[in-house]
């Protein structure tokens, strides 16, 4: 450091300059600030049984042995030298000769045992020098997400939600349940639902994979973690008969499985015309979208005599589509009301 120039008198004061400027532009000088030392982290991992976030045998925790930990400088994937190491029995580990900085603590998630979900990965971990540091990491029996998250994971992975039902299993047809939270709603196909005495108003927490069929989210393979009887009132959410059909491209958009309604829409298209039995062509004045009228809500032999062409209905269902067309699917014929389309 050349601080101490500034406070030289000034009789030898072109010699120094010239020594000064000299020195500037020696690239072998020292570094102006060393720091010696390393840190440590120190953790526990753990299955948190009853998600407390607090370490409690007495309430079924448990630790979690041969996980494995590593310590990367952060957001890169980079490892540090040495700075692996697994839990051991009791769930302990300790990393030393680390850098100082934020860092990230990666779990190796192979080496969890099976049903258990170490929500946080990586999780981020403060290392000072010549100091230990503490990290818990806690195993959760799954770790809850909202629906709108889910439907932006990749197709296959495994998801826990939690919304109000919007149509009981097998309403609209066999294998049909859908849900929904504050931040979207999506269909649950599968079977298991059925018979567990699920009905609209309740609120579930389910496991599931992610998976689309012809451009459709749905969760897969459904596992019901949690049942509550009559947690809240469906209220649909009001669109047009447009911004249904623009909706069919996108399985992610909100109104994919969303509980919606439409008001005053026209039958402009008989069933059979819109491409199967089932299907009919409605427009509220806005632009033409499809009404899909599924086993469980009527007989397709009868639909046409159920709706005539040119008449207005108010239609409470979910939005749905396939291969990419927007449709609405009312959950019984109770959904539907004729009304003046004046």
């Amino acid at each position: 450091m050349h601080s101490s120039f500034f406070l030289r008198p000034t009789v030898l004061g072109v010699t120094f300059i010239a020594v000064a400027l000299m020195g500037a532009c020696d690239s072998d000088l020292a570094p102006p600030l060393s720091v010696d030392g390393f840190g440590s982290v120190e953790g526990l991992v753990f299955f948190d049984a009853n998600e407390d976030g607090v370490f409690d045998p007495s309430a079924g925790d448990l630790p979690l042995g041969g996980v494995g930990v590593a310590i990367q400088n952060r957001g890169t994937g980079e490892t540090f030298s040495g700075a692996t190491t697994q839990s051991g029995s009791d769930g302990r580990f300790l990393v030393g000769d680390l850098p100082g900085g934020t860092h990230d603590l990666m779990i190796d998630t192979l080496s969890v045992a099976d049903g258990i979900s170490i929500c946080q990965n990586p999780m981020q971990v403060t290392v000072y020098l010549n100091e230990t540091r503490f990290a818990d990491v806690r195993g959760r029996p799954g770790c809850l997400i909202s629906i709108a998250e889910a439907k932006d994971l990749p197709i296959g992975e495994f998801a826990i939600v939690k919304g109000i039902v919007t149509s009981s299993p097998g309403q609209i047809e066999a294998s049909f349940t859908y849900i929904e939270d504050e931040t979207a709603g999506a269909k649950i196909f599968s079977g298991t639902l059925e018979g567990q005495g699920i009905e609209v108003g309740d609120q579930i927490e389910i496991g599931g994979i992610v998976e689309e069929f012809s451009n459709d989210f749905n969760f897969e393979s459904a596992i019901l973690r949690n049942l509550v009887k009559d947690a809240a009132t469906p209220v649909p959410m009001v669109v047009t008969t447009a911004e249904i059909a623009a909706s069919g491209s996108d399985y992610t958009h909100p109104i994919q499985g969303a509980f919606i309604r439409i008001e005053k829409a026209q039958l402009v298209g008989e069933f059979g015309s819109a491409g199967s039995s089932q299907n009919g062509s409605i427009d509220d004045g806005s632009g033409v979208t499809v009404i899909r009228v599924d086993d469980g809500v009527a007989n397709r032999d009868d639909l046409n005599t159920l709706f005539s062409v040119g008449k207005c209905y108010n239609i409470n269902g979910l939005g749905g589509n396939f291969q990419g067309t927007g449709q609405i699917f009312p959950r019984s014929m109770a959904d539907v009301e004729e009304v003046s389309c004046n």
